[in-house]
């Protein structure tokens, strides 16, 4: 992808930077051992060690490609993607809220000395955002009520409201993404052993496919043989059940010289959909069946309720008389 290619060229930019700032190379005309990386002429080891920060985080994000071996963390990973706009969102208001009380508390009159000016102030602030904020200073907070005020606000609108809300998008926005993520997924899979097939040599190629057996007639069903050119894979019967013939056949010679068969259109007029119609009204025919027979069931015990409940007044009726 595209930004599996980025990621390759600041890769190589970075060891091409390295090389330049390798202390063993600066080492070689120093007296001592051989591969020492201490000499008095070697250059800054600062940038030599963040660069070679960089160039293993870069590694570690270029082996992303290997997820194309399981659907699930490729569509994973994907939807990470996706998301991370939400992501993007979160961290712009919470820049701006952290810009925004620092250069507030800063125009205050206090005696705090985490914000005495605005690059101290979000510092602390984006200390107290991320929970690393030690908790021996809140007391210095504590004396002074308007920077409290307005510390208690922040910590209200980032730590309750948008986090909570950064979670609802996070959840939404995962939930929206993540079926189309399994079709894209498969998509660049393919893209991925496309681009592959490229370095593979011709007759290895060739080979590859004699083993695929592809001029086999693969069948149906069993003794139903069909065409040739595909791969056979078999499934349970009961996995997708259907009752309608996929399978459109046409009686006559086989012979690819002759014209293929046209399909008649009966505009509902076929034998096929004459079936269906007979299956339809027998489907309905049935349900009317037992709904009345349910009906009659009820009312005939109804009925017989109501006779027994007489008779049983007419007996008590007979002997009040005698």
């Amino acid at each position: 992808t595209n930004m599996m290619q980025v990621g390759n060229l600041a890769l190589m930019l970075c060891l091409l930077i390295l090389c330049t700032q390798d202390p063993i190379f600066h080492c070689i005309n120093s007296e001592g051992q051989l591969f020492t990386q201490h000499c008095d002429g070697q250059p800054n080891s600062e940038v030599y060690s963040t660069l070679s920060m960089v160039a293993m985080l870069l590694y570690w994000a270029l082996l992303l490609d290997l997820t194309i071996f399981s659907m699930q963390i490729s569509a994973f990973t994907l939807v990470c993607g996706r998301v991370l706009s939400e992501l993007g969102l979160f961290i712009g208001s919470l820049i701006f809220l952290i810009i925004t009380f620092a250069s507030s508390i800063s125009a205050l009159n206090h005696n705090c000395s985490d914000f005495t000016n605005i690059p101290a102030g979000a510092l602390s602030l984006m200390e107290i955002s991320l929970g690393m904020f030690p908790s021996e200073h809140f007391h210095q907070i504590q004396e002074e009520v308007a920077v409290l005020l307005t510390v208690s606000l922040f910590i209200i609108i980032v730590i309750i409201f948008l986090l909570n809300l950064l979670v609802a998008q996070l959840n939404g926005a995962y939930g929206a993404v993540y079926d189309d993520m399994v079709g894209y997924a498969r998509l660049t899979r393919g893209s991925i052993i496309v681009s592959a097939l490229g370095g593979i040599s011709h007759k290895r190629w060739e080979r590859y496919l004699e083993t695929l057996g592809f001029e086999e007639r693969l069948e149906f069903n069993e003794g139903d043989v069909g065409l040739a050119g595909g791969i056979q894979v078999t499934e349970p019967a009961n996995e997708h059940p259907t009752t309608v013939e996929n399978i459109r056949r046409f009686g006559g010679s086989t012979s690819p010289a002759m014209p293929w068969p046209a399909e008649e259109h009966t505009h509902g007029d076929g034998a096929e959909d004459k079936l269906d119609r007979l299956e339809k009204i027998i489907l309905r025919a049935t349900k009317k069946m037992t709904k009345k027979n349910k009906a009659g069931g009820t009312s005939s015990g109804q009925s017989q309720s109501q006779q027994s409940g007489s008779s049983a007044r007419s007996e008590d009726d007979n002997e009040s008389d005698h």
